[in-house]
């Protein structure tokens, strides 16, 4: 019979053979005791590690938190880039190019679209198909965004005379000034400092300015004096001498003659022939004067001397309004409105119409009609005074 029972011994088994072929059994290395202090530094240092990247994290928070959340660089305003023979250009409004360029520029970086010049010339073209036209002047500071040049004259320069603002235009004007502010995209330029410029109108100076309309037409203001002179070039009139008179025949100015006609206002604007005065307006020639309040001038234009302009030749009308008053060494006539025609020879004043001579004549009348040929006078509704049957011959003499 086979004993089952499981008390029968079993054999020792023996590691050597699974040693010998390195093959792993666990072992127990450690003790209960050092397993449990294994676990607790363990422990111990998760929950450091824990702490510790709370405690940076709310570093980080607070450094955060307590930041601007605006970066401010804080610029140098001495720094500058200074370039030399710089050329800037652009077009106008109506697609015509122009051209900048000095001596040198600066840029500062306190204002980065803004470079300041050092003999500045600006070269631009006035209207399609003409020559080119110049200022240039001693300093001056450009905006290369809004194309605005803004020019002055050098009062501290070292290495000589001061140079005046001057604009040279291809059509003859000539302007001496010490500011120009330039719109070069709307061809448009003002100043605030006096100006004096010669050409077509003659020479004339106001305290301040503006060159408008493709920079042709001339506004002077606050206070201006003009003269103009018969057949006189712009050169000629700068350098004060008269132009020769062979180039034109007969009498081309004058309500008295054929000498220079000063006139001073408070503003005057010149546009092609025609010339607008306002304030306080007064026209002088060889002993003759007409005031008003407001003056229009209107001249003949002879053939074109440069494309979009004209020469000017004879004053064919001249309107004054308000106050208006023509006095000589023998009239002194005042009304409310009057008109030199030069084509039908007359002078009509109208309105409160008054003449006083030295001889004592005095006339007041509605309308006063002067032929400058026969020198005659026309009155027309109420005359009262000596010398009021028509057609008597008087001392008006307003001649053309």
């Amino acid at each position: 019979m086979v004993d089952l029972s499981l008390q029968s011994p079993l054999p020792a088994r023996s590691h050597a053979a699974s040693d010998a072929l390195g093959l792993w059994e666990p072992k127990r290395t450690l003790t209960l005791e050092a397993a449990r202090k294994h676990t607790q530094r363990i422990a111990f240092l998760r929950q450091a590690l824990i702490a510790a990247s709370i405690a940076l994290m709310g570093l980080l928070a607070f450094y955060f938190a307590t930041q601007s959340s605006d970066v401010v660089i804080a610029d140098d305003p001495d720094t500058s880039v200074r370039m030399i023979n710089p050329r800037y250009s652009g077009r106008t409004g109506d697609g015509l190019p122009f051209y900048l360029t000095s001596e040198s520029a600066t840029r500062q970086l306190e204002n980065r679209n803004e470079v300041a010049l050092n003999l500045p010339v600006l070269e631009f073209i006035r209207a399609e198909g003409s020559e080119s036209s110049f200022v240039e002047a001693d300093t001056g500071t450009y905006d290369d965004v809004n194309k605005i040049l803004n020019l002055r004259t050098n009062p501290d320069r070292t290495d000589g005379e001061p140079q005046n603002v001057v604009l040279e235009t291809d059509d003859g004007y000539r302007c001496l000034t010490t500011h120009a502010r330039i719109f070069a995209r709307e061809k448009r330029i003002v100043g605030d400092e006096p100006i004096r410029c010669t050409g077509n109108f003659g020479t004339v100076t106001g305290q301040t300015y503006e060159i408008v309309d493709n920079y042709r037409t001339f506004i002077f203001k606050d206070g201006m004096t003009g003269v103009i002179n018969r057949n006189t070039s712009a050169t000629e009139l700068m350098r004060g001498t008269q132009a020769s008179e062979t180039a034109t025949s007969g009498r081309l100015f004058g309500f008295d003659g054929d000498g220079p006609i000063d006139v001073t206002a408070r503003q005057a604007t010149y546009y092609g022939g025609t010339t607008d005065l306002g304030g306080d307006v007064v026209v002088i020639q060889e002993g003759s004067t007409i005031y008003s309040d407001e003056m229009t001038i209107l001249r003949d234009a002879a053939e074109p001397n440069s494309v979009g302009s004209v020469r000017l030749g004879a004053i064919r009308e001249i309107t004054g309004t308000g106050n208006f008053r023509y006095v000589t060494e023998d009239n002194d006539v005042r009304g409310d409105v009057g008109v030199y025609e030069r084509d039908i020879t007359q002078v009509t004043v109208t309105g409160n119409v008054t003449v006083v001579q030295p001889g004592g004549n005095a006339v007041s009348t509605d309308r006063l009609v002067y032929d400058t040929v026969t020198e005659t006078i026309r009155f027309s509704g109420q005359c009262q005074g000596r010398g009021c049957q028509s057609g008597d011959r008087v001392a008006l003499t307003i001649e053309q």
